[in-house]
Order: C-alpha cells, then sequence, then structure tokens
C-alpha cells in the first residue's frame, strides 16, 4: 500500500509541482499523518523537498541564478519586451517584478515613445536596469531582504509597502504558465508578493518566453483567468494558443526576427 501511496504522491506533484498535506490526504484518502511519513520517505530518497505544509519535487527546488539566465532566450526576450512597452501610457504606475523578460522590458523604454512612468520594483536588477536607461523614470524600490538567486527583495518589510500601493500596471515574470496549475513561482516568498501586487493592480501582465509554458512551479500565484493578458514569442504552439484563446485568456504572441 505504501508504494503506492508514494507513486500517488508523485504523480499529483509532478502535475502540480507542489502540493500541501492537506491535499495529498484528501487525494489519497489517507490521514495527514501517513501524508507526512510518506514524504519523510521521499524526502530520504532524494525524490522530494519539504516546504511549509507540504512538499514540492526536487527537480523543482532548483532555481537558475538570474545572470545565467540573462542570455537564454535573449532574442525572444526583447522582441517580447518591445511589444509590452507599447501597452504602457504615459502618466502610469508601473510596478516591474525581478526575472530576466521583465529587465528587457525595461531596457526597452529607452526606444519607446515614452518619457514619463513611475516605475517600482522590488528587484534588485530591474532597479538597475531603470537607472542605467538614457531617459529619467521616477523609480521607487521597495526594499527587503534580497534573494541571492533572483534578486528580488522579500519578507513582511516588502509585502507592507506593497500592501499600500496602488498600480496601474503590473508586468510580472513567472516561472511556469500552465492552463491548469495556473501561473506559478519557483519561490514561495515572491509568490506571496506577486499575489498581493494582482490585488493592488488594474492590469497584470505577465511576460514570458514560450519556453515556461506547459511548466509547473512549486507556488501558484493565480488562475491564468486572473491575469489581463499574457506576452510570450511565436514558438508556442498553435495548439498552446488555441487552448488559451478557447478560455478567453488574451495570449498575445510577438514575431522574433531570426538573426542571421
Amino acid at each position: 500500500m505504501r508504494s503506492i501511496r508514494l507513486e500517488g504522491i508523485l504523480s499529483i506533484l509532478k502535475k502540480k509541482g507542489f502540493a500541501s498535506v492537506e491535499e495529498l490526504a484528501e487525494a489519497l484518502k489517507v490521514s495527514p499523518v501517513t501524508v507526512r511519513r510518506d514524504l519523510s520517505v521521499l524526502e530520504k530518497q532524494g525524490a522530494v523537498v519539504r516546504i511549509r505544509g507540504g512538499a514540492s519535487l526536487k527537480e523543482f527546488h532548483r532555481e537558475i541564478p538570474f545572470f545565467k539566465k540573462l542570455d537564454q532566450n535573449k532574442e525572444k526576450k526583447m522582441a517580447i519586451a518591445r511589444e509590452v512597452t507599447r501597452h504602457l501610457r504615459e502618466g502610469q504606475v508601473v510596478f516591474a517584478s525581478g526575472g530576466t523578460t521583465v529587465y528587457y522590458v525595461v531596457q526597452a523604454l529607452d526606444e519607446s515613445d515614452l518619457t514619463d512612468l513611475t516605475i517600482v520594483t522590488n528587484s534588485i536588477t530591474t532597479a538597475w536596469a531603470v537607472v542605467n536607461l538614457k531617459k529619467r523614470f521616477r523609480l521607487i524600490h521597495t526594499g527587503g531582504v534580497v534573494r541571492e538567486n533572483s534578486f528580488e527583495c522579500v519578507g513582511a518589510h516588502t509585502l507592507r509597502v506593497v500592501e499600500d500601493l496602488r498600480v496601474d500596471v503590473l508586468l510580472l515574470g513567472a516561472d511556469g504558465v500552465d492552463l491548469e496549475a495556473g501561473i506559478t513561482l519557483n519561490n514561495y516568498e515572491e509568490c506571496l508578493l506577486a499575489k498581493k501586487l494582482i490585488e493592488n493592480s488594474k492590469k497584470t501582465i505577465i511576460v514570458v518566453d514560450s519556453s515556461k509554458f506547459g511548466e509547473v512551479a512549486p507556488y501558484k500565484v493565480c488562475p491564468v483567468e486572473a491575469v489581463s493578458k499574457i506576452v510570450t514569442d511565436d514558438a508556442v504552439s498553435t495548439e498552446t494558443v488555441n487552448n488559451f484563446k478557447e478560455r478567453g485568456i488574451e495570449l498575445m504572441v510577438v514575431e522574433v526576427k531570426k538573426t542571421t
């Protein structure tokens, strides 16, 4: 029976990335105590990571540092970035999260016609991109505890600052975009922050390259229906585009010019 339960737990985590003890107990029709024992076995085997009342697959727990990701799919990210700037308007308050695609969105502001924005961020790399623009925009940094790999600030201080913010547009990167699993992130504290930002923003634009589709990170930010639009590159499959459209989700696909 235990081997069947262990297979069941791994199957659920493969689909969701992260699941709480209560979710697993309900799905497997066993007690939370039994689930905790099974998770301990899987943790000893190196298959899962125990995280705050639940678990995620070990492979989902790995996070690639920001600067290693910066040059990955660079042309796609830059094409997405140029398109995203066309959806911003003069005088808006824009919260820009961390992440490499958002970083390129900020860089693309120099090529845009925009001259008057207030840019708020919790990310050191995003703030650095703003500071290095030729143009001058108002920049507000939330402060907080800096995470080593993403260079995003998180924690109680950051959440308190965000609670008082009212934002016109939220530009949010993601580690996973999936019709069923929703918008997901690798870090719990970044997920909490993203949830609060979505609540306080008039519009949320998810900016991700096509490699993020079908991926499921451990922490769910929101269903895909909760965002205003998703902007990605043209390597996303036609099937994915059609599936999103059928659900009434605005998925904007940007053509990427191939360089020779």
